[in-house]
């Protein structure tokens, strides 16, 4: 071996380098080999997304390779062998470099001349993601856009950087695809909101994959139930970890020995449980709608959240509406507990306590509602969304669904959502 060459391989093998001394055995049969362990290899693995190409000599004239491109015009690089050890890679268009002038032709060197040497290789059983820095660091640094693979000792074929960072891609978006499965699963079904009475409709987009929005429902025992719309500080990935906690509060509620009684006493709950995961300088604001269907009373806490409608009717009159603001503060800070005690006047209670009358419609939302824009950069804002839960409540319930997405898709037309939305009707 060539004094540059032994340089280039001089290195241990310990730290992903190539070592000449590692290179042992002979490459015969090799392709066969090749093509039937390629499918042997996960598809997080670099085998899975190496191509099994035989290594051409560096002897040659650079004009085989010349035609080996045309007559493959599938093929895009070949590896390149010196003393029977692959040395680099070259691909098709640093040889159409070489050669594409009449005098590059007819000076022409042999192909090792071209051939820019590898500062590492690639092991087959390695995890694409884990390779990928050092792949990208000598792309930035040398330029190469092509690698060598082995699988032990034995040449395995090549990979391009362009098939790193599709397969990673594929590989996130396969991830945040199962993530969002399971963060739509913890959203009530619609089999679950047909066994309450009132009547609920729930609505949800998320603006990505994941978000940070979540509904949920609590049936205390058979006459007294929560309806609950939680909207997370941030977007995407954080936002929705958070979003589990939230459901996990739910799901490991009935599984306590001594559950909270009260509506006030599970949100407070609630509060403290999240203070103790919620990083600092994160919150989550939540609207919760409280019902006794025996006593035939509800409330309406707004823990930070957006405005909460309540609309009804007295006979034929137009429908009014209540504003429910948020009097307490949103949750994972840990003070709710003490805002409830401090206001225990029922004059002064942070939380609106009425009559359940047949005809009362209780309207939540998170932020995503009003902030969403159209064409023209134009927020919904307050106003239109306060008019549009009034007109809403004339729509036939089985209608609803239909009228919030028509809504919403009329005025963001072809624009992005800025954030989640999450619409909830109660109909009593």
């Amino acid at each position: 071996m060539s004094d540059d060459v032994t340089e280039e391989f001089n290195v241990s093998s310990t730290d992903g380098e190539v070592n000449a001394d590692f290179f042992t055995g002979s490459e015969e049969n090799a392709d066969s080999n090749r093509e039937e362990l390629n499918g042997q290899f996960s598809y997080k693995q670099i085998g899975s997304i190496t191509v099994c190409t035989e290594p051409v000599n560096g002897s040659m004239s650079i004009d085989s390779l010349v035609d080996m491109f045309t007559e493959d015009p599938e093929l895009q690089a070949v590896p390149i062998e010196e003393y029977d050890h692959v040395v680099g890679v070259l691909d098709r268009h640093e040889v159409a470099e070489a050669t594409n002038t009449t005098w590059k032709r007819l000076t022409s060197k042999d192909i090792s001349s071209y051939v820019k040497h590898v500062h590492t290789i690639l092991y087959a059983a390695d995890f694409i993601e884990k390779a990928l820095q050092k792949v990208s660091d000598i792309n930035h640094k040398y330029g190469t856009t092509y690698f060598p693979v082995y699988n032990g000792r034995m040449f395995f074929g090549i990979v391009s950087l362009d098939a790193f960072l599709a397969r990673i891609a594929d590989i996130r978006e396969k991830d945040l695809d199962k993530a969002s499965s399971i963060q739509t699963y913890t959203f009530p079904k619609p089999a679950d909101l047909a066994q309450f009475q009132p009547k609920i409709i729930a609505w949800n987009r998320m603006a990505n994959t994941l978000g940070g929005d979540i509904y949920q429902t609590y049936r205390m025992n058979d006459h007294e139930s929560l309806i609950c719309c939680f909207d997370v500080s941030g977007k995407n990935v954080a936002a929705s970890l958070l979003t589990m906690t939230v459901a996990s509060f739910f799901k490991m509620l009935p599984l306590m020995p001594q559950q909270p009684k009260t509506p006030i006493g599970i949100i407070s709950l609630l509060d403290t449980y999240l203070e103790t995961i919620v990083p600092s300088g994160n919150f989550i604001t939540g609207a919760v709608c409280y019902f006794d269907t025996e006593r035939n009373i509800f409330s309406i806490f707004n823990c930070g959240h957006t405005t909460v409608y309540m609309i009804y009717s007295e006979g034929s009159a137009a429908p009014k509406t209540v504003s429910v603001d948020p009097k307490l503060p949103p949750f994972g800070m840990g003070v709710i507990e003490s805002e409830f005690k401090k206001n225990q006047d029922k004059k002064d209670r942070p939380y609106l306590a009425l009559e359940i009358k047949a005809g009362i419609h209780i309207d939540m939302y998170s932020d995503g509602f009003t902030d969403m824009q159209n064409t023209n950069s134009v927020r919904y804002e307050d106003a239109n969304a306060k008019q549009f839960f009034t007109d809403l409540y004339n729509v036939d319930d089985d209608k609803v669904e239909q009228k919030i997405t028509k809504t919403i898709d009329e005025y963001t037309e072809d624009t992005m959502l800025p954030d989640d939305i999450t619409v909830i009707d109660i109909r009593f």
